[in-house]
């Protein structure tokens, strides 16, 4: 320790005053500065454009080695660094502090409340061997022959992202305008590393978006598909091993091979639309077809040769909306023909597709056995859940009800069916407002 403070205190020798710098051109400091912008305008890694900003400091400043630190979850970690010539990052970097084991042990509390201040930080020998800060970097500094460190606080806003440290090979102080210069280089940097942080987050909320959208475009289409699928084997397996009708009932027997065969073609047809999800990586659209058609077509595939009513009704006149809306619409209609068909219990099924002069309202219905409002909030299903932001998307608003609590708006109940009658059901409603101007 004796020896660590000789060297350090050696720097406070006559041999090594601290002189007065030469002043800065603002001119020049003025193309530093703009020199610096363009290289952020242009350089999309953000290593690299730390990196050619520690060049700058380095031949601007005469400083042998500088560094950005990044101020995080409590720690100073060193980030990029230039020494001996060369920009360092990561485990090439021959400073201590870009080790997160030495950034745990940096006791920087009397440093924090400082940099907090906005004040810069101009350090010496004498300042080395006292303060507990560089207790980890007091061996590279003696081997570097390391006499001043200068640190420029990063703030965006009113937090602080981190500092800019320049080390010097001898006693070196900054008059007023190279801390203004330094600041400004350091400002580059905040503003490089929140571009940054920025463009990660955005791409991790992109990915999250694409992830729902894989999913909710398997749902809609694989678990769709293959839900008809199993609903008509079903009704096959159960017209064949009646031991009693299959015998004496070739129209039975017929008629459960034809839902055989249906199901072999609903089952080609969610292969292919798995094989377009997967190339376009997009759900496939409405294949041409008009809304209203559409939506008739699709309740025709997932109740046909199945014991269960069907009815679509078409209201007003059709207007042309945007595809993208469309199939949103499409896909809420799909989710809630597939739920009543898989959940409901019911014997009718109805859509109703209602065009008004600025609205649009979508309904389907059924005369199930319904749900309650507890029972409602307690699920978690995927499928209500993608209805619902289906709807926000395009900006409609989506009601679901059962009995009582069905959408009051009129024509939103199913027809009554004799049997069916006093049974509680499930209405699903979507209005959309909507300007044709």
């Amino acid at each position: 320790m004796r020896n660590l403070q000789n060297y350090f205190s050696s720097g406070v020798s006559e041999a090594q005053p601290i002189g007065p710098e030469p002043p800065l051109d603002l001119a020049q400091a003025n193309r530093v500065v703009q020199a610096s912008l363009g290289k952020l305008a242009d350089e999309p890694d953000l290593e690299t454009f730390l990196g050619h900003l520690l060049r700058v400091c380095a031949d601007r400043f005469g400083a042998p080695e500088a560094g950005i630190w990044r101020y995080e979850n409590g720690l100073f970690r060193l980030f990029v660094s230039y020494e001996d010539g060369e920009i360092k990052s990561q485990e090439a970097i021959g400073h201590p502090g870009a080790s997160l084991a030495v950034a745990r042990k940096i006791r920087n509390q009397q440093v924090l409340s400082r940099l907090r201040k906005r004040e810069m930080i101009s350090d010496y020998p004498e300042d080395f061997a006292a303060q507990p800060v560089y207790e980890h970097f007091r061996g590279y500094f003696q081997r570097r022959g390391i006499q001043a460190a200068h640190k420029i606080p990063l703030f965006l806003g009113d937090d602080l992202r981190g500092i800019l440290v320049m080390r010097f090979t001898h006693r070196r102080r900054f008059n007023s305008a190279e801390t203004e210069l330094a600041v400004a280089l350091g400002n580059q940097a905040v503003l490089a590393l929140e571009l940054t942080r920025l463009a990660e987050a955005a791409q991790s909320a992109a990915i999250v978006e694409e992830r729902n959208r894989m999913a909710r475009d398997i749902h809609d289409t694989l678990a769709q598909t293959f839900t008809s699928i199993l609903m008509r084997l079903q009704t096959a397996s159960l017209a064949l091993s009646d031991p009693i009708a299959a015998p004496a009932a070739p129209a039975e027997a017929q008629a459960a091979l034809t839902n055989i065969d249906r199901a072999c073609e609903l089952a080609r047809e969610g292969l292919a639309n798995t094989r377009r999800s997967v190339q376009a990586l997009r759900p496939p659209d409405l294949m041409g077809r008009s809304l209203p058609a559409a939506l008739a077509d699709c309740l025709q595939q997932m109740t046909g040769g199945t014991s269960l009513d069907s009815q679509f009704c078409l209201a007003g006149q059709p207007f042309a909306l945007p595809e993208a809306t469309e199939l949103e619409l499409f896909r809420i209609a799909q989710e809630a023909i597939t739920n009543s068909c898989k959940h409901a219990q019911a014997r009718t099924i109805s859509v109703q597709l209602t065009y008004q002069a600025n609205a649009l309202r979508l309904l389907v219905a059924d005369d199930g056995i319904g749900f309650t409002p507890t029972e409602a909030a307690a699920s978690k299903g995927f499928g209500l859940v993608s209805m619902q932001q289906r709807a926000d998307r395009i900006g409609g608003r989506l009601t679901l009800g059962s009995g009582a609590q069905a959408p009051a708006a009129e024509g939103n109940r199913p027809p009554p069916t004799p049997e069916g009658e006093g049974s509680p059901g499930t209405q699903v409603c979507i209005v959309l407002n909507v300007s044709q101007s």
